[in-house]
């Protein structure tokens, strides 16, 4: 290396992660992205920077020493882990509220008749479709993810509230549907938010410590709903259950509107240091952390990605079973023989069957690094569990009342999928605007399951259900082809990339690998990019 390279890479230490400049072994190609502004923020935050070699220095130490690098990461679960269990816990809880007051009195209290409960159910995630595109560009554009998602959570944690004041289905239809459209921006923006600050086998994990509190409300909501159905007030015990929940939701949303880092450049509890740590420790994830600018081309090529749609198919298949059960499990379980005060608090092992599988699944598939095998392992005992059902249960005559009792708490462990579906969009999906539009498509598809599955449950079918049931078999049956296609086709992408890989020089490899990682380039234009399979 000359004396004048080396002076200059000590000035600019972050000269090789500039896309904007042509490759020094050939200047005809090499440049990445024109200018800061179509860049990942990580870029411009690197390249600006006042102190830059300084802080190179200092970054580059604490990724050199495991026992500072041992106290980042400590430092980033401490900082982004609990938050966004207690978003996604009350995110869960809020929306199924209505399955736990659907025992306490709420269907005579609003007059609900016919199919009004199952209709209410899937109001919730009309709202939730309706606003799932307009609210995910909006943040992006915004840039400002944790104030972003607080403000919305407070103002759903209010819409909560609101419930115990309605009498009618009009009323209930109302704030079932508006509770949606502010609900719909959690699960995107928190996928974004893992894949900015952790490793693609970190991801899997980590999406699981969040995810894992789907299971945990499934225990908290039975036992606190269990609870308040012994109030002896004039005030219905369901309407005090909306006013708790709506406070508690409130209060989260204000913590997390205030101490949620919106991205690791932003992170106001970091030093600069520990931030270039951050991003230099997931540059090879080669998917960066986010862009404000929308991006028409990115969009453009998730409508042409074969995979989103594999994605998107295998979320539809997860999501019916979800639909009815999350809605509907309570019921099912007084048409096995329990009363409600015991369906409420039956519930709550299924919950801890749940919360297990997830914790793990997230493990395995980081241990393993594959995502598709566990997510065979964790959908097979629920359709065990719902072929049990059907056979113990013919005609809606309980036939064996503690077999139905086990085969519902099996049913708790496909939820897990749903998770890992998640970590996949995290850890395969790169450019920023790519990523936000391919999660919101992701959710789109969990909206038209949870809708289809609250129809597969008629009231007409009671006790018996029967069609609910074998929806269920039927969506998971298949969901295990799908995920089998998505393996076999991120592979070929891998084996692609490698091919592209073989024809350069480890020189341009080497120059062109570091260009590519905060460029805001999309994966399928990156050959440096590795899809987990």
């Amino acid at each position: 290396m000359s004396f004048e390279n080396e002076k200059h890479e000590k000035e600019n230490p972050f000269a090789a992660l500039d896309g904007r400049k042509a490759s020094v072994i050939d200047p005809t190609v090499g440049v990445t992205v024109k200018t800061l502004k179509d860049a990942d923020e990580a870029l411009s935050f690197l390249e600006n920077h006042p102190r830059a070699a300084e802080i190179a220095e200092e970054g580059n130490a604490i990724l050199e020493d495991p026992v500072q690098l041992k106290k980042l990461i400590r430092k980033i679960d401490l900082t982004i882990a609990p938050l966004l269990a207690a978003v996604y816990f009350l995110q869960f809880l809020d929306k199924t509220t209505l399955s736990y007051t659907a025992v306490m009195g709420i269907r005579t209290d609003t007059h609900l008749v016919g199919q009004d409960y199952s209709n209410l159910s899937m109001l919730f995630y009309v709202g939730f479709l309706a606003a799932e595109f307009p609210t995910q560009y909006l943040a992006q554009h915004i840039s400002r993810l944790g104030l972003y998602l607080g403000v919305n959570i407070m103002i759903w944690g209010l819409i909560l509230g609101f419930h115990a004041a309605c009498t009618t289905y009009a009323g209930l239809s109302i704030v079932r549907t508006l509770l949606g459209i502010f609900e719909s921006c959690v699960a995107p923006i928190l996928v974004l938010i893992i894949a900015m600050w952790y490793k693609k086998m970190e991801q899997g994990r980590r999406v699981s410590w969040f995810y894992v509190c789907n299971s945990l409300t499934q225990i908290f909501g039975g036992f606190l709903a269990y609870g308040v159905s012994f109030a002896n007030t004039k005030f219905a015990s369901w309407r005090i259950f909306y006013i708790a929940i709506g406070a508690m939701t409130m209060v989260v949303g204000l913590l997390v509107a205030l101490f949620l880092p919106d991205s690791p450049v932003k992170a106001k509890r970091f030093s600069d240091a520990e931030k270039v740590a951050v991003l230099l420790r997931v540059k090879d994830n080669q998917s960066g952390t986010q862009n404000a600018v929308i991006k028409k081309e990115q969009v453009l090529e998730t409508f042409k990605d074969l995979r989103v749609y594999l994605v998107c198919l295998a979320t539809v298949l997860s999501s019916i079973p979800n639909g009815g059960l999350s809605n509907f499990s309570s019921i099912l379980l007084t048409t096995f023989g329990y009363t409600s005060q015991q369906a409420l608090v039956l519930n709550t092992p299924g919950g801890l069957v749940g919360a297990v599988c997830v914790l793990l699944v997230g493990y395995l598939s980081d241990k393993w690094g594959d995502r598709s095998i566990v997510m065979l392992i964790c959908i097979l005992p629920t359709i065990l569990g719902a072929g049990m059902m059907i056979g113990l249960d013919p005609g809606g005559i309980p036939a064996n009342k503690a077999g139905l009792l086990a085969a519902s708490f099996l049913t708790g462990t496909f939820g897990a999928a749903f998770m890992l579906l998640l970590a996949w969009n995290a850890s395969n999906i790169a450019g920023h605007s790519k990523k936000v539009t391919t999660n919101a498509l992701t959710l789109i598809s969990f909206c038209v399951g949870n809708i289809l599955g609250t129809q597969t449950f008629q009231s007409y079918q009671a006790p018996g259900y029967i069609s609910g049931k074998i929806s269920i078999v039927a969506t998971l049956s298949a969901l295990c082809f799908v995920i089998v296609a998505l393996r076999l086709y991120n592979d070929a992408l891998n084996r692609q990339n490698q091919k592209t890989l073989a024809g350069m020089s480890e020189a341009e490899k080497l120059e062109l690998r570091g260009k590519m990682a905060f460029a805001d380039q999309t994966d399928r234009k990156n050959p440096f990019f590795v899809y987990t399979h």
